[in-house]
């Protein structure tokens, strides 16, 4: 009898620890998919900095955002496109865009999407310029200039390297020195003005000047983005570089001892959240689907940072997968990644916080820029003779004259014979 009794209040106790656990799994299962749920709309929250979406966004669905492109912003970071041929980005706004509306930005094939440079400041170095003409620009044979090292300072860019006149000297490379100032045309292009051209140390550019001849009889250039049109270099910012392609329209552009310094301000009003973790250095991209290997981050906020944070992150586009595997990464709740990865090989670089706004001081000297690198004073005051159109007389004005432009040089061109230049190609008094 009581061991009957004994089987039922067991039994009883079993049912009661069953329905319970069943309950409290119930319970927990619940609980993590309304956690899941207030992760997912958070996830699925759209983030897009303001003024970075052109246009609507699309139908979101698991594999797409509906965002148009992947907002980034990069501080204090070396960007490599590909080796050293990139930029240092002191501040950056960019969006990632894909050439295919829908798709996501893939990190390994650079030339499906565009950076369109929204606004910020980066700076080329003088070893970056070097190498993106050596090794880019110049890169095919025969090719008119070879080994060339460039140097910048005071707004001036001076080449050194080997010259190769193909008319003149076929198959002989004669040591030669290029300088000049790189300025914007009204087409927002890269413009380098050459006004010293040396061979074997001799100056020439005065001399080819007077007899009307420009650089471009004498060598070509041929490479997408980068065009001699008489005695100037054309660069176009959106094709002279290894993909992925540029596009923004520069708002300026300077040389001093750290590069070539380039302002963009298209989109000043677009704001970022702040990333995850507080850094001086670092990637943030915001909102949007890139692709990483071969996951889709979908409406991904990612986050990049140096293994040594003494040191601005140098990342190399072509080579990220390398960075990556031999970093580390973390997953918050809220959907954020945190890549904390190893800087790429590369020279450690750092524009100067004041280079930017230096000048010179005042002096007993020519104004800086008024001597070129064969020792005229260019802005001197000079006699020049010009033609007035309807009279075609000839009339002596005074006056202190700038170094000549293209289309100056090309005005010239319909001077009458016997015209005086002096060496640096400026009309003057017969004597």
């Amino acid at each position: 009898m009581h061991y009957k009794k004994i089987i039922k209040i067991a039994m009883g106790m079993l049912l009661t620890v069953g329905v319970s656990s069943s309950l409290m799994a119930d319970s927990f299962i619940n609980k993590q998919q309304q956690d899941l749920k207030n992760a997912r709309a958070q996830w699925q929250q759209k983030n897009i900095p303001s003024g970075m979406q052109a246009g609507d966004l699309r139908e979101t669905t698991e594999r797409d955002s509906g965002a148009d492109n992947v907002s980034m912003y990069l501080q204090n970071v070396n960007f490599d496109v590909v080796e050293n041929i990139g930029f240092y980005i002191e501040k950056l706004k960019v969006t990632l865009e894909p050439k295919v509306a829908g798709n996501p930005v893939v990190f390994d094939d650079v030339e499906s999407f565009t950076i369109n440079v929204h606004s910020g400041s980066v700076v080329l170095s003088p070893q970056v310029i070097t190498d993106l003409f050596n090794n880019h620009i110049l890169d095919y044979w025969p090719r008119p200039l070879d080994e060339l090292t460039i140097t910048t300072k005071d707004d001036y860019l001076e080449v050194e390297g080997d010259l190769k006149l193909w008319s003149w000297f076929p198959g002989i490379w004669l040591p030669a020195d290029l300088g000049g100032k790189i300025v914007l045309n009204g087409d927002n292009k890269l413009v380098y003005e050459i006004d010293d051209v040396r061979v074997l140390g001799i100056p020439l550019y005065g001399l080819l000047s007077a007899i009307f001849i420009d650089l471009d009889l004498l060598l070509s250039i041929e490479r997408e983005g980068a065009e001699l049109v008489d005695s100037v270099l054309v660069l176009d910012h959106t094709s002279v570089f290894p993909p992925p392609a540029l596009s923004g329209r520069i708002a300026s552009a300077s040389l001093d001892s750290d590069g070539l310094r380039l302002v963009f301000a298209d989109n000043d009003s677009a704001t970022f959240s702040k990333p995850s973790v507080a850094a001086n250095s670092y990637i943030w991209a915001q909102s949007g689907d890139p692709r990483l290997f071969d996951i889709v981050v979908n409406n991904g906020t990612v986050q990049v940072l140096p293994e040594d944070a003494s040191k601005p992150l140098r990342f190399n586009l072509y080579d990220y997968r390398k960075q990556v595997a031999a970093g580390t990464l973390k997953m918050a709740k809220n959907g954020d990644i945190i890549a904390t990865v190893p800087s790429s090989e590369g020279p450690d670089y750092r524009a100067s916080a004041s280079s930017s706004n230096s000048s010179s001081p005042a002096s007993s000297e020519p104004d800086a820029g008024c001597v070129n690198r064969a020792g005229f004073n260019v802005c001197e005051e000079k006699v020049v003779k010009k033609m007035t159109p309807v009279k075609a007389a000839v009339v002596k004005v005074k006056e202190t004259v700038a170094p000549l432009t293209t289309d100056d040089k090309i005005s010239l061109k319909t001077v009458k014979a016997g015209t005086c230049f002096n060496r640096a190609g400026f009309v003057v008094d017969c004597m």
